[in-house]
């Protein structure tokens, strides 16, 4: 495993991210964080949606794959973020479901089909 392997560089950035969230999670202002980190992922979603092309009233067969993307590139940082915050404080056991949660919805969440069933909602 090399830093040059796209999946080495995902996982490094989860793993930043995630640790970014126990911070903001063990802080004094936690629930600002939490708005602030949050707001951050929406912000990042625009900026990919717009670099990758993403124009809302393109037809539901052109525009799902494209928002497919634009989660596949944006939800899992949120949800590392969300993870980690939650993780920062309880016992060990909820840190342990919080995470196994997050790992499991990383690895099973349908993009392309939320990108599409999005893109259905958007159009008709």
């Amino acid at each position: 495993m090399t830093l040059t392997d796209p999946n080495a560089v995902g996982a490094v950035v989860l793993l930043v991210v995630f640790v970014v969230g126990v911070l903001a999670g063990r802080a004094k202002g936690r629930l600002g964080l939490l708005l602030g980190g949050l707001v951050a992922v929406v912000a990042v979603a625009v900026v990919v949606a717009g670099v990758s092309g993403a124009d809302l009233s393109a037809p539901p067969e052109v525009l799902g794959p494209r928002l497919g993307d634009v989660y596949a590139v944006v939800l899992p940082p949120a949800i590392a973020f969300l993870a980690g915050w939650l993780a920062a404080r309880g016992t060990w056991f909820r840190r342990a479901v919080v995470v196994g949660v997050a790992v499991l919805l990383l690895a099973a969440f349908p993009y392309a089909a939320a990108g599409a069933a999005t893109a259905g909602a958007l159009t008709g």
